[in-house]
């Protein structure tokens, strides 16, 4: 039911005495309109009219209130509160696991870090504010500074993740297609970071000068002293198209255009490539790692394609048309934007399911948490039954988690074993990894 059907429905179900008083006002603010049926009239009113008083009288009786929608409400609610719980948890323990252990400290996983603070930028400082602004108080109740600082963060947040994925692509790119060439080290790793959010800041500046708050011309905003957090290029609405195609190519299409790029060269090199000097059994194992590395990157990239292209597409539809007063607007803009919100938590959910060292990081990181010790023995031990794997994760008395990990050459991804930690050597941290005579860390995930 939309906000016309709403309020002629409560209208009928009034008294004699306040129909004359609703239809007295209607009449006064729509003198114009007498052809019109009444429902129409009724929401001209409540929305639009300048008096004031009258105006008042109409909200102050709820005949203007908008239809509840508990059912939509529920299921926001829960959808967002979702995302925004993993999102934070995955992604602070990506964080974690690249930080805490020295032999997770590689150039790829340095760009995944970086992947993941972007991710958690957006989960802490933006969803909260755009979901409940937007879908559920249909203002902006948090102040102007506020209303610069998300918007200005949303758009970093959204370039960061881009280029990184960009840089991880282009890391792979140089390793697989030009093997001989010295590899990236930490240092350049680290600049290069420095550069994707120095960019980022930089391009996404004008939306700090032009994010403002603004008061709708409608009723309910206008009479109750309510805001909305937007963009306002009223003063220059050409720099603000061509600024919103600039961003969506930068942020979107050109990023996208590199990656497919890299991982067709990437892949038709790793698929179709010998191995001339080394044994069949070593060549298999660098192959199949390489194909577990690439598509796991592959994975990341869809995800963010398919996240990212429906609520882009919307912007610039909305851009170009009209469409805010269509009927079923806000349901299409709800899904779009909690799928690109969704976004911030599906990366911790691929490195958990593709790569087993962050696999093991989420286990150790569980472990440390008395609940879920013995759920956590219990699922490794099972989930590595098929792979030809024995995880024992010891609980030793100082509470760490001190992975036993032996591996057959079924797994390419695990050729390490931990140390157990002891009353004597107390000092041991749990990510304590030593290289095996497999050579941990040989294939890069």
């Amino acid at each position: 039911m939309d906000d016309m059907d709403f309020r002629l429905k409560k209208f009928l179900s009034l008294d004699e005495e306040e129909k004359r008083d609703i239809e007295e006002v209607v009449n006064l603010c729509s003198p114009n309109l007498t052809n019109v049926p009444f429902g129409e009239r009724l929401s001209v009113a409540c929305d639009f009219c300048d008096r004031e008083q009258d105006v008042l009288r109409l909200w102050s009786s709820e005949i203007c209130d908008s239809p509840p929608n508990y059912g939509f409400d529920v299921t926001i609610y829960v959808m967002y509160l979702l995302i925004l719980i993993i999102a934070i948890t995955g992604n602070s323990i990506v964080v974690y696991v690249v930080g805490s252990s020295i032999k997770m400290r590689t150039v790829t996983n340095y760009f995944i870090a970086n992947l993941a603070v972007g991710d958690l930028c957006m989960a802490i400082f933006c969803l909260p504010f755009s979901f409940l602004s937007t879908l559920i108080l249909k203002y902006w109740p948090f102040g102007s500074h506020l209303c610069v600082t998300v918007n200005y963060l949303q758009a970093v947040s959204v370039f960061v993740s881009a280029f990184t994925l960009v840089a991880i692509s282009l890391d792979r790119y140089l390793a697989i297609i030009y093997p001989l060439r010295p590899r990236m080290t930490r240092f350049q790793a680290k600049v290069i970071i420095s550069g994707v959010w120095a960019f980022s800041l930089l391009t996404t500046l004008p939306i700090v000068i032009y994010s403002k708050l603004m008061m709708p011309g409608v009723n309910f905003y206008r009479y109750f002293g309510r805001e909305v957090c937007t963009e306002d290029w009223s003063s220059n609405p050409s720099s603000g198209a061509a600024y919103s195609v600039a961003l969506m190519v930068l942020q979107y299409f050109l990023p996208l255009a590199v990656l497919v790029f890299t991982y067709s060269r990437i892949a038709a090199v790793v698929w179709g490539k010998t191995h001339l000097g080394e044994t069949p059994a070593r060549a298999n194992r660098v192959a199949r790692s390489k194909k577990k590395t690439i598509k796991m990157m592959v994975t990341v990239v869809l995800v963010y394609t398919l996240c990212w292209l429906p609520f882009n597409t919307l912007m610039v539809i909305r851009g170009i048309l009209d469409i805010d007063n269509w009927p079923h607007m806000l349901y299409v803009w709800a899904f779009f934007h909690w799928l690109a919100m969704s976004h911030t938590c599906y990366n911790p959910l691929i490195l958990f399911w593709m790569n087993t060292k962050f696999r093991l990081g989420f286990y150790c990181v569980a472990h440390k948490l008395p609940c879920f010790r013995s759920l956590v023995d219990g699922f490794v031990s099972k989930l590595h039954e098929s792979e030809s794997l024995r995880v024992n994760t010891s609980n030793t008395p100082d509470g760490s988690c001190s992975p036993q990990v032996d591996t057959s050459l079924k797994d390419d991804n695990v050729f390490f074993k931990g140390h157990k930690t002891s009353q004597k050597n107390k000092s041991l941290p749990p990510y304590n990894y030593k290289r095996s005579s497999k050579a941990f860390g040989e294939t890069n995930q």
